[in-house]
C-alpha cells in the first residue's frame, strides 16, 4: 500500500486529497532538472474572447475537440459557421502558432498548433490557449506537450470520472524539459520532417487503395 506525508495546509490549499495527485510523477525524472521548467516561464495562458453570435451573418472557422487528429496533434476537421449557428462554447479566439489544449480528457493528447489560416478564428471554451514566449519554439512546445511526460502529470491534475478535466492553472504549473533553443530548433524540424514522411505515405496508400477499387469496379462491368 503506497504511502505518503503531506503538509495539512497544501491538502487545504489545494483541495485535492487523493494520494496519486501528491505523489511526484515519475517521467519527469528522467531528464535533468537544470533543464526543468514550468509552462507558465515559457508560455502564457491567453483568455481573449469573442462572441459569433453578435455577428450573426458572419461566417468563422470553428475548432472544437472532434477538429483535431489526436493522432498527429494536427487541426483536420475545423467547421465553417456563420454567427448565428455559433454553439454557446465557441468563444475563445486564437492567433496563428498559438497551441490549443483539450482540458477535457486531457491525456488523449488533442494538442493543436493554430496554422495561419485560421488566425483570429474561434476555439471552443474546452480548450486551454497558450502562446510561446518569443524565444521557445511552439513547435517544440507542442511536442513535448503531447508526450508521456506531460500526460502523466495531466492525468494527476484530472479531476472527474467520466469526463475528467483539467484548468488553467493546472497547465500553467505543468513541468517540461526545455532546453537550449538551438535544440528545440532541431528537435521541432526533425518531428515535422517525419510527420511530412508520414502523410506522404498515407496519401500514397490511399492512391493505390482508391486505384484498386476502380479496377474492381472495372472486372465487374466486364462481366456478361
Amino acid at each position: 500500500m503506497k504511502s505518503l506525508k503531506v503538509k495539512f495546509e497544501k491538502l487545504i490549499t489545494e483541495q485535492r486529497w487523493d494520494i496519486d495527485y501528491h505523489l511526484p510523477p515519475l517521467e519527469i525524472t528522467k531528464y535533468s532538472p537544470s533543464i526543468l521548467c514550468n509552462i507558465e516561464s515559457c508560455a502564457d495562458i491567453v483568455t481573449e474572447k469573442r462572441n459569433p453570435t453578435l455577428e450573426p451573418d458572419k461566417m468563422f472557422t470553428y475548432i472544437d475537440i472532434s477538429s483535431i487528429d489526436v493522432t498527429t496533434g494536427i487541426i483536420t476537421n475545423p467547421q465553417e459557421l456563420m454567427g448565428e449557428e455559433a454553439p454557446s462554447r465557441a468563444r475563445k479566439v486564437v492567433r496563428a502558432g498559438d497551441i490549443i489544449i483539450s482540458t477535457c480528457r486531457p491525456t488523449r493528447g488533442a494538442i493543436a498548433i493554430v496554422p495561419v489560416e485560421m488566425d483570429n478564428q474561434i476555439c471552443s471554451t474546452g480548450f486551454s490557449v497558450i502562446r510561446a514566449h518569443d524565444n521557445i519554439n511552439n513547435h517544440y512546445l507542442h511536442f513535448i506537450l503531447r508526450s508521456d511526460v506531460v500526460k502523466e502529470q495531466f492525468r494527476k491534475f484530472s479531476t472527474g470520472s467520466s469526463y475528467p478535466a483539467i484548468l488553467d492553472d493546472d497547465v500553467k504549473k505543468t513541468i517540461i524539459p526545455l532546453p537550449k533553443t538551438s535544440i528545440q530548433d532541431e528537435i521541432a524540424r526533425n518531428v515535422n520532417e517525419q510527420t511530412e514522411k508520414r502523410n506522404k505515405k498515407i496519401n500514397d496508400a490511399n492512391k493505390i487503395w482508391l486505384k484498386k477499387l476502380d479496377d474492381c469496379l472495372s472486372e465487374i462491368m466486364c462481366l456478361k
